[in-house]
């Protein structure tokens, strides 16, 4: 990376081969740039911005990465969608941001057009025989993680605009109480949602951004939230949460066998409803598998 005084530069993501940097310059614009086997890719902003969501469409075409409500059929994607889509006029504010999330949901999803018309007129007007029929569907996730992963995609929703207002948070509740689950499980996965969105721009292995992962895992697991379902949520989101999604796939990593591999087997079995407990051992794993590394490279 070079070090021009007039240039103030920030290392933004690291591995053993790559490097990503930002530098903003003397006349006000930020540059973006990764470092490739000896070679220095250059980008503009916006630029940037396209890359990231180049980078965004191939992480999600993995197999891995799929929402899981693409296993379901087509009644109850609609269904699913349209209690979605309905808090994006919560606000009473429908905008471009959101429905352009909107539309690679549907996309992703394989929504038939008339699918896409029912959930569309949910945005607006959520007629309450319709309300009622979506929510008589989605009790059937009751006993499925999938009414977890609901809420994660209704908070990501609701942070479109970076704006959480209570008319999102009051409408989130009742769907959750609808799915049997409680304020303080909706409230876990809020804050978690909200802190990813706080550093979304900070790198992916930085102190901060690992400590917020591992304190975000405790804060679930406290609480019996499957971590494996609010990090299947955004798994189908655009450019916008693509800073989120990687706290996502982070969290994913804990169930994956990621940087706490094995961790999150044992989770279930300590003092459930404890936030230190679990986080002491996600301090302790994080610790062995640090220790670990060192000992690859020696």
């Amino acid at each position: 990376m070079p070090k021009n005084p007039k240039s103030t530069t920030e290392t933004l993501a690291e591995t053993e081969n790559y490097l990503a940097w930002k530098a903003d310059e003397p006349d006000g614009e930020t540059t973006y740039h990764i470092e490739v086997d000896g070679m220095t890719i250059h980008f503009f902003e916006e630029e940037w911005k396209e890359f990231l969501e180049l980078a965004v469409q191939v992480i999600t075409t993995d197999e891995h990465k799929k929402h899981p409500l693409e296993a379901y059929s087509e009644n109850e994607k609609i269904a699913y969608l349209s209690i979605l889509s309905a808090i994006c006029y919560a606000d009473k504010e429908f905008i471009d941001e959101e429905k352009r999330q909107l539309d690679i949901l549907l996309e992703k999803l394989k929504i038939s057009d008339i699918g896409k018309s029912k959930i569309y007129s949910s945005v607006f007007y959520l007629q309450l025989d319709d309300k009622l029929a979506n929510l008589e569907t989605i009790q059937n996730l009751r006993h499925t993680e999938l009414k977890y992963t609901l809420i994660s995609d209704l908070c990501l929703f609701a942070l479109v605009d970076s704006n959480f207002v209570d008319e999102e948070y009051q409408y989130i509740l009742g769907i959750a109480e609808v799915l049997g689950i409680t304020q303080e499980q909706v409230d876990a996965i809020k804050s978690i949602q909200e802190n990813l969105e706080k550093i979304k721009d900070i790198p992916t292995n930085s102190e901060r951004f690992i400590g917020l992962i591992k304190d975000s895992a405790a804060k679930l697991a406290g609480v019996g939230v499957p971590l494996g379902a609010v990090a299947a949520s955004g798994s189908v989101f655009g450019l916008s949460a693509a800073g989120i999604t990687s706290g996502l796939a982070a969290l994913g990593a804990l169930v994956g066998g990621g940087m706490l591999a094995g961790a999150v087997v044992v989770v279930p079995a300590i003092a459930l409803g404890s936030f230190y407990g679990v986080k002491k051992l996600l301090d302790s794993a994080l610790k062995d598998n640090k220790s670990s590394d060192k000992a690859k490279k020696h």
